[in-house]
């Protein structure tokens, strides 16, 4: 179960197994350098410092959404401490889903949430997920339903394959060679009157993220302008098609 004393020592705990090396291994057009552990850490407990001096701003203009800062502990500490216990807390028995990992289709209920979550876990055992200070957005509706956005940065060793929907062994999945990845994503949650997440989404730029772990070529490569000029190829042939089909509908 959840614990405050349990939560504030999570934010000093390591997680970050094997070498992490000072600048990622990519094929980005500039060096990225990565964000170490104890950097990490800080990082964290600014976020939550700042949640709560924006909390306190918004009571002072008559919105009282203090229980945000109790849904994110208890969010933020279940995950890291791979602990299920507070989920009825959390989540909306019907809570739907997207990530660009469930290739179009949407999550529905809390156990396949889960299980899309852990297929990042078993795929990436080290996987910590950190906020980035002030960047939380919050936003209240005239019906009472609150909805807010965070921008973090994840990070850990991709050791295993990354399962994609529907996250279990039938699915197609990516294969991680242990080299270590951080990329920023964004999440977005919509609670319902009972401050339960009832909706929510991930999005993260997957070419930003294929490069980060050299799975993609650079930008300024033969090998991506060779990508680039396969997609015209398709292009032009996808408009010839269709002037096609034009002028057969207009001789019938």
């Amino acid at each position: 179960m959840y614990d405050e004393n349990e939560f504030r020592r999570a934010l000093s705990q390591n997680r970050l197994q094997g070498h992490v090396p000072e600048y990622l291994h990519s094929n980005r057009l500039v060096p990225i350098r990565v964000l170490q552990e104890a950097e990490l850490q800080i990082m964290t407990k600014q976020w939550f410092m700042d949640f709560e001096l924006k909390l306190a701003a918004y009571r002072k203009h008559g919105i009282d959404l203090s229980w945000l800062m109790g849904w994110s502990k208890k969010y933020w500490w279940s995950w890291l401490a791979r602990d299920m216990d507070a989920n009825a807390e959390l989540y909306a028995p019907d809570l739907k889903y997207t990530d660009p990992s469930a290739l179009g289709k949407t999550i529905v209920g809390v156990e396949e949430f889960v299980k899309y979550n852990f297929a990042f876990f078993d795929a990436i055992p080290d996987w910590r997920y950190d906020p980035l200070p002030d960047q939380v957005y919050l936003d209240v509706t005239p019906e009472g339903k609150t909805r807010m956005v965070i921008r973090y940065i994840g990070s850990g060793h991709w050791t295993g394959p990354l399962k994609f929907y529907p996250y279990d062994d039938s699915a197609p999945a990516l294969h991680g060679n242990g080299q270590f990845l951080q990329c920023p994503a964004v999440d977005r949650y919509h609670f319902n009157k009972d401050g339960l997440m009832e909706e929510g989404e991930t999005v993260f730029d997957l070419i930003d993220c294929m490069q980060r772990i050299s799975a993609l070529p650079r930008g300024d490569s033969w090998q991506f302008k060779a990508l680039s000029a396969a997609s015209r190829v398709a292009a032009i042939a996808h408009r010839a098609k269709q002037r096609l089909d034009v002028g057969r509908g207009r001789r019938g």
